[in-house]
Order: structure tokens, then sequence, then C-alpha cells
């Protein structure tokens, strides 16, 4: 079995490196400081279980989890816990709808984790806090004509350069959209855009 820790911190990666070879001896237990790092050693050793610190230096331990579903979105082999530093009802309900198996504090983590790891190996979930069980409607999100054209692309996968030539406009002039809109909805990433505007019942034109 082998167990990926993604976590850019050096003492928190290695005790929690050192945890999980504790409780599970003759795992192989890989470190990545990175989420580029951890893709590609994710594409190369296909670990079992992968534990990802939801701030990463390069990017956000979402990417990483909306990386792992793309890649492996049937079969489910590789299990996910999420590790955050301030765990709350709405970021655990985001990460079990981007494919994690596991979602806990870093302050619980190294009490917690093994308990983690073998229901998430057991195919069953594990998350602290649990997420709440109603969930309110979000309000609708209105936009302006433009945006809808933009927003219509955003949610089947274009990059500011395909909505730049579809939509006859430049690639700043579509970067600043984004980032209105981004700061509109209050969100930090594109996938956190495109997630929140889905939630909220948009229809595409």
């Amino acid at each position: 079995m082998i167990c990926l820790i993604v976590d850019h911190h050096p003492v928190i990666s290695s005790g929690l490196a050192q945890m999980v070879r504790a409780s599970f001896p003759g795992w192989q237990v890989d470190i990545a400081h990175t989420v580029a790092a951890a893709i590609e050693q994710a594409g190369a050793h296909q670990p079992d279980v992968v534990l990802i610190s939801l701030l990463m230096p390069d990017n956000s331990g979402l990417a990483l989890l909306g990386h792992l579903q793309q890649h492996d979105p049937n079969s489910r082999r590789t299990a996910s816990i999420v590790i955050a530093d301030a765990p709350d009802a709405e970021t655990a309900r985001l990460c079990e709808r981007l494919g994690a198996h596991g979602f806990m504090s870093r302050a619980h983590a190294f009490t917690a984790i093994a308990a983690a790891i073998r229901a998430v190996c057991a195919r069953q979930k594990y998350f602290e806090p649990a997420p709440d069980t109603a969930t309110p409607v979000p309000a609708p999100i209105r936009f302006t004509p433009r945006q809808r054209d933009i927003v219509d692309l955003l949610l089947i996968g274009y990059s500011n350069k395909q909505i730049a030539c579809t939509l006859n406009l430049s690639s700043g002039t579509v970067k600043n959209y984004i980032f209105d809109l981004m700061r509109m909805i209050s969100v930090s990433s594109r996938l956190e855009m495109a997630l929140k505007i889905r939630d909220s019942g948009y229809q595409r034109s």
C-alpha cells in the first residue's frame, strides 16, 4: 500500500509520515510539498491513500482533488483525505463534491489519521465535522449578458484563450471579466467559482 502526503510544511508532513508508518507497518509513505509534485507522484506511483493539506503554496489543495477525480472518476482506486486548518461544513461539502473520502481538522489529524485511513480504505467516508444534512438553497446569481456568455463557456471547461477566441475578445479582457466574476461571487479559484455557479441553479443559455 502507498500513502502520499501532500503538505507544504516539512515538520507537519514528516510527523504525519511517522504516524502513518507507525500505524501501518510496511506501507510506502511518500511526501510532496507542492500540488505539482503531488500530481507527478500520483501519476507515477498510483497511491492508495492521499492526505491533502487544503492550503498549498503553488495552488489550492482543491486543484489536486479535482485532478484525482478527473483521472480516476469511476474506479476510485485512490482514497483522498483532506486536512484543513480551519474546517467548516461548507468546505467539507465542497471537498466531498470534488471526490474527497475524508475530511478533518489539522488539530485532530495526528490523533485521528489512523482511523480515517482505515475508514477510507474500507470504502467508507470519514468526515470531521460531518457535512450538514440540510443544505440551504443558494440565492440565484445575476449576470449581465456578456458575463453570461463567459460563464457559459467557463462551465464547459473553456480556457481564457478559448473564451477570448470564441467571443472575439482580447485575453486581457477575458481575464478581467473572470477576475470580476470571482470577486463578485466571493471565490478564490475558477473551479470553486464553477461549483458555486452550478449550485446556485444557474442554467446555461
